[in-house]
């Protein structure tokens, strides 16, 4: 279908369908108009309860959220099996990377964020970050939710692309009258930190008869971060796992080991300085940057080292969870004109503020010249005068001059607008026409703290005495046209592999000439003693960082127009009316990132980072029936089919077609089975199509070199492709050495890839749902299911780039045409880009019952009532092949998956209450099951040649247990107290959020009063 005919085809549906309506105007019933059972389930556009609907639907509602205790919910959520991958506080603060911290998302089916869709109302909501539609859950209203409904599978046909994976819906409270206050206090007995304060008020009062409702609600919450300092087993009881310095092949000795006081043995915070580092290519420090000999520890790997003097790796974990200040305030209202038509709006507005530290910056190998260099301590510049040396060489890990850090503030507005009518409510009673509007935009600000400015810094290290004060000062203040040393040095950037340092834009040919720095006596300019710690003045720190602001925004635009009802009017089927809707939708995405200009030109200690600017927009057309087959039979008390599609035209990719089928057989009353199957889509994001080119660096092995040759499947092949590569730049292919250590960091880019095409998920669902009415109050529901993305978007690693180049039948590939080599052979500059041709699948059991019982229906009096629910999932499959031809990576039962988090085989969360008169009892356990550690299919394949290597085995278990007590105080109020993770489970061994994240045991009080 061509888009100018898809384009006038909707049109022409949309005008046809909005002039019906004006004609007939009419309400759309309220979801108590629509019968006691009968509500809009998460999943379709067709009122029915919500056990009858063919897609499984797991619900928490209000009165789970508040039992829980939590306050950010997306720690609530991931108690859902099929949410454990999403991202909460400490999940963004440690992995998230930069501009992450604060957001939290939530991830269904650990295939990732960018393929979960979260509605609010069945609506869509802005994406709370540049560049991409995972929604920030932080901008959710917790007090005004009445119910969180998670959908599992292939959602496309229904809302259209981003429901990959499902879709998560946040229903607000409706019709509300009255005030509400809750607050709430709390933090961690053991450490006397993480404190949370939450606090909301929501009023709501019916007017004109009932008629309309307006509702008003303000929430204000907040989190204190946790730093690496205030945990012990992020610091001094930190382990690493590492190779062993004792490990033999031939004996019984582990490969891998758990060590502590594990270092980079390439840094050290208070400098580590060389004077023959490059005599014998011994790569070793000689001294600390006070003096003192350097101790170098005892070596186990290339980087590492165990104690010494060189920088200890947990020290570059600054906090382990983010501050995060929330203030959501929203207005909604609805008024019904006439017994016809139903008008609704939706206001908010959140700002959510956020703070974490991270690792400071970093100098690799700053070289010094020591005749003119006042800090230089006695005892390094008379060695460095025996061995005849005019230069020395210092790397270090400037604690001193402040952490990084990300400052950032979140800006949501939203509003949501439409109206609900009934059409010829004179012949027919389910017949409706809705229309809604919405937009959504995120206005985000994040400070970059700390961030070292290189051209001053490379100026207040070349520091000299100042004959006129004999006072050191910068050079560049005396001599303007004097360039630092460490400029021409070929070797100071990237030089060990491991930092990334300071790239090459700071040159002989522009230094002094940027805006940010202009050498002479008034340039600002402060010398900067790095030379052992806490030398460095606060001048010289203020001199060489900067605090650069960086903004994005992204905007969302929806307008929906749907045409549902029955056949009950015209025609009816043996067993009942076929319901159906039909609809358009019309969407614009656009974003757009601009960094600071000091980023932008590549003068800071970050790489190289250029502004984005996208957007498209997407015509389309959904429809959705279900069909009663059979109903009230024997052994068929109901019998139904559903279909539903959606076709879309994009801007940036074309038309594209999702579906869906699915079915509810219903023998008996007390049993109930379902199934579906769907092809969903999912179209590339603004980041993933639009980001620029921004630099950055890698450290990828050489397939050519001669070392790596035989490791390929396909050696002969890779020889004869790296032949083809080599002969012509004048290289022996049969000596080449491509590890060349001088070179091993190099350049490149990573940006988005315009060229991109929509992925495909096919997934299919059976269920079972029993309610067996000799159990009064059991629910009992189990879903299978199976997903399979084709044409997964997704950006190779630099090392599967350059093996895929190679290990291909012909070089003549898109691997290829991203790599450029030197004259020499050796690897000089890469470009990574998203591309279609991943392959995902995951399939499992997703099962929960629910239990009410009440004791006196059974002669059981004055002991209350009990309520018992469990969620679990059993996961069977979940396998990522990144790139074609390669052997399916089963993260199943491992750490840290591509996409998301730990992917247990078990998953489950219990919840028994206890009610008693005006008592209250809640418990909580949570458990997830052990995983193996990432590095379990290395050592697999290393024990198939025979050696005997370290298992690391699994991590410990999630299994932590929450109580709370509330006691009604008088009919409209309510205190109670909780603890959550009781027993104090931390973080496992080597880890900082496996299996539990680092706040520990946590107690909390609070209060709820209505009036």
């Amino acid at each position: 279908m061509s888009k100018n005919l898809m384009r006038r085809s909707l049109l022409a549906l949309l005008s046809t369908a909005s002039a019906g309506a004006m004609l007939t105007a009419g309400a759309y019933a309220q979801d108590e108009d629509l019968g006691e059972d009968n509500i809009l389930v998460t999943g379709t556009r067709i009122a029915r309860p919500a056990l009858d609907a063919p897609s499984p639907v797991t619900t928490i509602d209000a009165t789970n959220i508040q039992r829980s205790g939590e306050t950010n919910l997306v720690e609530l959520l991931n108690e859902v099996p099929a949410l454990v991958g999403s991202v909460d506080n400490d999940d963004a603060t440690l992995g998230g990377g930069i501009g992450a911290t604060g957001l939290n998302t939530l991830n269904l089916r650990n295939l990732g964020s960018n393929r979960t869709l979260v509605l609010v109302n069945g609506r869509r909501h802005v994406g709370g970050s540049g560049g991409s539609t995972a929604v920030d859950i932080n901008t959710i209203p917790v007090d005004m939710i009445e119910r969180v409904d998670v959908l599992t599978g292939g959602a496309s046909s229904i809302y259209g692309a981003d429901a990959v994976t499902g879709a998560v819906n946040f229903v607000l409270k409706d019709d509300f009258e009255g005030v509400s206050v809750r607050g709430q206090g709390g933090l961690t007995p053991d450490h006397g930190d993480a404190a949370r304060y939450f606090g909301s008020v929501t009023a709501g009062k019916n007017f004109a008869d009932d008629r309309g409702n307006i509702m008003f609600s303000f929430e204000y919450s907040k989190e204190n971060g946790i730093d690496s300092s205030d945990r012990d087993f992020a610091n001094d009881g930190y382990y690493t796992l590492l190779d062993n310095p004792d490990f033999d092949p031939n004996g019984d000795v582990r490969q891998r080991v758990f060590l502590q006081d594990a270092t980079i043995r390439f840094a050290s915070p208070q400098g580590g300085v060389a004077i023959d580092f490059f005599d014998g290519f011994d790569l070793l420090f000689d001294y600390e940057g006070d003096g003192d000999p350097y101790e170098q520890g005892e070596v186990i790997a290339f980087r590492n080292s165990i104690g010494g003097s060189s920088t200890r790796i947990s020290s570059f974990t600054g906090s382990l969870t983010s501050d995060i200040e929330r203030y959501v305030a929203n207005v909604n209202t609805h008024y019904e004109f006439n017994p016809n038509v139903r008008g609704f709006l939706e206001l908010k507005f959140a700002q959510v503020d956020s703070y974490a530290t991270s690792s400071p910056a970093f100098s690799d190998l700053i070289p010094i010249v020591v005749a003119d260099n006042p800090f230089v301590p006695q005892t390094i510049a008379d060695a460095a005068n025996m061995a005849g040396a005019d230069t020395v060489f210092i790397s270090h890990d400037t604690f001193e001059l402040g952490r990084r850090a990300e400052d950032i503030r979140r800006r949501t507005y939203r509003v949501a607008a439409g109206l609900e009518t009934t059409i010829l409510p004179d012949s027919f009673d389910n017949l409706g026409f809705d229309m809604s509007f919405v937009y959504g935009r995120t206005d985000e600000r994040l400070i970059s703290e700390n961030n070292l400015v290189l051209d001053r810094f490379y100026a207040a290290m070349d520091a000299v005495i100042d004959p006129a004060t004999n006072e050191p000062t910068c050079r560049s203040n005396l001599d303007p046209n004097a360039l630092p040393p460490q400029i021409p040095f070929p070797g100071g950037f990237g030089f060990l592999g491991y930092f990334d340092a300071f790239n090459t834009t700071v040159t002989p040919g522009n230094f002094g000439t940027t805006p940010y720095f202009t050498p002479g006596p008034n340039s600002g300019c402060e010398p900067l003693n790095l030379f052992g710690l806490g030398n460095a003045s606060q001048a010289a720190i203020d001199f060489v960082n900067d605090d650069s602001l960086r903004e994005a925004s992204v905007e969302q635009m929806v307008v929906t127009m749907v045409l549902r009802g029955d056949t009950a009017g015209v025609f009816e089927l043996p067993a009942g009316p076929v319901s159906f809707a039909l609809g358009g939708e019309y969407r614009e995405e656009d974003s757009e990132d601009n960094p600071p200009l000091i980023d932008t030109q590549g003068f800071t200690f970050g790489n190289e980072i250029f502004p984005t600017v996208g957007g498209y927009n997407v015509f389309e057309g959904f429809g959705e029936v279900s069909v009663p087959l059979i109903a009230d039979k024997p052994f068929a008390e109901e019998f139904s089919v559903d279909a539903a599609f959606r076709v879309s035209d994009y801007s940036t990719i074309g038309s594209t077609l999702a579906w869906q089928v699915g079915g509810v057989y219903k023998p008996v009353d007390d049993i109930r089975f379902r199934g579906t199957y769907s092809v969903a889509v999912r179209a590339p994001n603004i980041a993933e199509l639009f980001n620029p080119q921004n630099q950055s660096f890698f450290l990828p092995d050489d397939p050519c070199d001669i070392d790596n040759i035989p490791l390929a499947a396909d050696p002969g092949l890779r020889a004869a492709n790296c032949a083809a590569i080599l002969t012509p730049l004048g290289v022996d292919p049969g000596t080449f050495e491509g590890d060349d250590i001088l070179n091993a960091t190099f350049p490149g880019v990573v940006g988005g890839n315009p060229d991109l095409s929509e992925e495909t998920a096919k997934t299919w669902t059976a269920g079972i749902v029993l309610q067996p009415r000799w159990l009064e109050g059991l629910t009992f529901t189990a879903d299978y299911y199976n997903m399979r993305i084709t044409d997964g978007i997704i950006a190779p690693a630099s090392q599967d780039i350059v093996d895929q180049c190679v290990d291909l039948p012909s070089i003549d590939n898109e691997f290829c045409n991203l790599i450029t080599r030197r004259s020499d052979g050796g690897l000089s500059f890469l470009e990574v880009v998203p591309i279609n041709v991943a392959y995902f699948e995951t399939s499992g059991v997703d099962y929960e019952v629910n239990y009410y019982f009440d004791p006196a229906e059974v002669g059981l009096t004055n002991i209350g009532q009990f309520n018992l629910r469990y969620v679990g999932s059993y996961l069977e499959r979940l396998d990522v092949i990144s790139l074609p031809g390669q052997t399916p990576d089963e993260e199943r039962d491992e750490t840290e998956t591509l996409l998301g988090d730990d992917a247990p085989v078990h998953t489950g969360a219990l919840d028994f209450t206890w009610f008693y008169d005006k008592l209250t009892v809640n418990y909580r356990w949570r458990f997830r099951d052990r995983v193996y550690r990432d590095e379990i299919d290395e050592f697999d394949a290393a024990e198939d040649e025979g050696l005997i290597l370290f298992q690391p085995g699994r991590t410990s278990a999630l299994s932590t247990h929450d109580v709370q007590v509330r006691f009604e105080v008088h009919d409209q109020a309510d205190v109670y107290v909780g603890v959550n993770n009781m027993f104090d489970q931390e973080p496992d061994i080597g880890s900082l959020g496996t299996p539990v994240n680092s706040v520990g045991r946590y107690v909390y009080g609070g209060f709820s009063f209505d009036f």
